[in-house]
């Protein structure tokens, strides 16, 4: 099995760019891995994470990302990991190469447990990671033109520009591996150190295996919202209990349960031994993603609101 799942934010995608959204998702999915299609993702200006994210406050980048990994060799557990406030040009291959750099640290000290989640900054003089100390090399022309025009309008009630809305993710089901992955520049004029849904496990990534069945989930769209309701693990544990007949209908009586309404976007892949089916889902009014099955079927999904407000949901049936 090789199958490759992308989205590349929940929000609202600009339809005079159709075809570049089309192009970028495309070209991701003809990579061979994780590592591959995220340096595609994360160096285009299209996407808020890497190159081109929002800036905060300060006109700075801070990413956040996170990733899960599971195999057949530890049945128990899934490898996880997570890096916050992140300045560098791919945030998801400096996250593993970050994380390999502390299992290979760890492996010489079995008194010890290897961190979950660490704060990126503080690690530059330890693991001469790719911190970039000038943040204008992730800086695009769109962000700066947008920091520079509204700065000054920043909690004085006026009215900030919409937009993508945080994570990117990446799925790939290999040889009963299953890889998920995120990353995000965060809320446009966050405050300094926010950290977003993409650095949090269980809100915008999640996995779970249930006797046979492996759930995988990715969210994006309003950060705060899918980190109070830990989004990503919600959808994970209640959809193993759903009747196939009725994903979308179930999905929309979970969320709409929820104290708020949700502007959010989700997909869901359910691995059995018999298929692959992945399902989606969004409030917000769009939501791009795509996939690619073996080496070289793609399918790319533009999706767009069918009412406002209102889950827009589909499936999928992959393998």
């Amino acid at each position: 099995m090789d199958i490759l799942i992308i989205h590349i934010g929940a929000g609202i995608h600009d339809q005079k760019l159709t075809h570049k959204y089309k192009s970028l998702l495309r070209n991701a999915l003809s990579k061979q891995s994780v590592l591959e299609s995220s340096k595609i993702i994360e160096s285009s200006s299209l996407t808020n994470t890497g190159y081109g994210s929002s800036l905060n406050l300060l006109g700075k980048v801070e990413c956040d990302a996170s990733f899960i990994i599971n195999d057949n060799i530890n049945k128990e557990e899934s490898r996880i990991g997570s890096l916050v406030n992140m300045n560098c040009k791919f945030p998801i291959s400096e996250l593993f190469q970050v994380f390999n750099k502390i299992d290979e640290l760890y492996n010489y000290e079995s008194d010890l447990t290897p961190p979950i989640m660490l704060s990126y900054p503080n690690l530059k003089n330890f693991l001469n990671g790719e911190v970039i100390e000038d943040h204008k090399e992730l800086i695009s022309p769109k962000s700066q033109r947008i920091y520079d025009l509204y700065k000054d309008k920043v909690f004085k009630d006026k009215k900030l520009p919409n937009g993508i809305s945080d994570t990117i993710g990446v799925i790939h089901l290999e040889n009963n591996t299953t890889t998920i992955a995120s990353s995000s520049g965060g809320n446009l004029f966050k405050l300094p150190g926010r950290i977003g849904c993409a650095g949090i496990i269980g809100a915008s990534i999640a996995f779970n295996k249930f006797e046979d069945v492996k759930i995988s989930c990715m969210c994006s769209g309003n950060g705060e919202q899918i980190i109070r309701y830990k989004l990503a693990q919600l959808l994970v544990e209640n959809i193993y209990n759903y009747s196939e007949d009725n994903y979308g209908e179930c999905i929309d009586n979970l969320l709409c349960r929820l104290p708020v309404p949700l502007y959010i976007g989700f997909i869901v892949v359910i691995e059995t031994s018999e298929r692959v089916q992945l399902l989606y889902g969004h409030t917000t009014e769009s939501f791009h993603f795509g996939f690619r099955v073996a080496k070289d079927k793609i399918k790319v999904i533009l999706s767009y609101a069918e009412q406002e407000g209102k889950l827009t949901f589909g499936e999928y049936i992959l393998a």
